[in-house]
């Protein structure tokens, strides 16, 4: 990977306003973004992306985000890759759910921007051994 281009982070939200949202959030923060608006996207867009950081919605028509992120994890292209699961049902088992499945963070709705931003940066950030 080319040390100058940007880190890419590939977002699933079915509603318009919330991908504006997290694009604009992303961007402001200097990322490359990749936007889809459902699960079976987000996986096509994920394997041929590769981005650094996958950002997916719970609660999307066909494919859900726990769904999508299970099959995330099971492909050797993208199962490396650190996912953020963001959900209106804030309530335990989805957290739990999403942990099990792999996911690195689950934050429910409404959430900060600048709070999702500031996790996205701790995730990406190099680690030192």
């Amino acid at each position: 990977m080319n040390p100058t281009s940007p880190i890419k982070i590939l977002i699933a939200d079915d509603e318009v306003y919330m991908l504006r949202l997290l694009e604009m959030t992303f961007k402001k923060g200097g990322y490359e973004v990749v936007s889809c608006r459902d699960g079976k996207e987000a996986l096509v867009a994920a394997a041929a992306a590769l981005p650094q950081l996958i950002v997916l919605d719970v609660m999307m028509p066909g494919l859900d985000g726990l769904g999508a992120l299970r099959q995330l994890k099971e492909n050797p292209a993208t199962r490396d890759i650190p996912v953020v699961v963001l959900s209106a049902k804030g309530h335990a088992l989805t957290k739990v759910e999403a942990e099990v499945a792999g996911a690195v963070l689950f934050l429910a709705k409404p959430f900060s921007p600048n709070q999702l931003l500031g996790e996205a940066q701790k995730i990406l950030a190099p680690k030192n051994p």
